[in-house]
């Protein structure tokens, strides 16, 4: 109780004190977790006297705590610290200022764009990225190299999938392990699915093993996103219900059926 009090104070010290922030400052707050540290950014904007502060662009990112430098899991995890501490990606460079307390934190972050990423960006025809966007690179830890990498495997991403490849860390290692289990040439469409989906080698492995086999990409990223992975088809089994083909399993899970069957 007392570590979340101390995160909602510190997070109305930090809207009040940056209610006019710049579209490349915001707020954070943070969880220690293991050694990864669970990330919120929170960026601000001022729209107008009449509808006041509109927060939007809120991010949430997991990343291990040896990837900020400055920071480590003593200040973490004492009973209250001042930390200054930063993340640097290709794309720019993170600052962040704030308050840390048994594993929780808040403050504010200020960011700063490389000029020699958005110099190669535009070199690769993707000029002209707004701060927010250079942001979300930075937090998704994209690189240029990526699409080179990636250019050099036959894919031509317009400006927009640029964004979705970050988001989604669509890397060429990612896309050679899905050639390697079976899905070659994915489309970048196909891919972000996958992902979205969570889907790996691990999940196609096992799906195969519980006897669906030549399933589309579609089919596999749908199945994936809709929560029916290996472990609820082998619920099922122990239920009797062994070899319900796909369509049904995804009829029954989206209708709720499969409710009755577990009671």
């Amino acid at each position: 109780m007392k570590t979340l009090l101390f995160i909602i104070l510190a997070i109305a010290v930090c809207f009040s004190a940056y209610a006019n922030t710049e579209p490349r400052s915001g707020v954070w707050t943070a969880e220690l977790q293991d050694d990864r540290v669970q990330m919120t950014l929170f960026r601000g904007s001022q729209t107008s006297e009449r509808r006041g502060m509109g927060w939007n662009n809120i991010m949430g990112f997991d990343e291990p705590l040896s990837s900020f430098a400055a920071l480590s899991k003593s200040d973490l995890t004492s009973p209250a610290a001042n930390v200054h501490f930063e993340l640097r990606r290709p794309a720019g460079t993170i600052a962040f200022e704030g308050r840390v307390a048994n594993g929780s934190g808040a403050g504010h972050y200020r960011f700063m764009p490389s000029e020699s990423f958005v110099r190669e960006m535009d070199e690769l025809g993707y000029p002209d990225f707004k701060d927010e966007q250079l942001l979300m690179f930075a937090v998704h830890n994209f690189s240029p190299q990526t699409i080179r990498d990636l250019r050099a495997m036959g894919y031509e991403p317009t400006k927009r999938e640029v964004e979705e490849i970050a988001i989604f860390r669509i890397t060429p290692e990612y896309l050679r392990e899905m050639e390697n289990a079976g899905y070659p040439k994915l489309s970048l469409r196909e891919a972000v699915n996958f992902r979205v989906g969570r889907v790996d080698a691990a999940y196609i492995k096992q799906m195969r093993e519980l006897g669906y086999t030549n399933l589309s990409a579609r089919q596999l990223a749908d199945a994936a996103i809709l929560g029916i992975t290996p472990a609820y088809i082998r619920r099922l089994a122990e239920k009797g219900y062994k070899g319900v083909p796909l369509a049904k399993l995804v009829q029954l899970h989206v209708t709720r059926a499969d409710e009755i069957l577990f009671k």
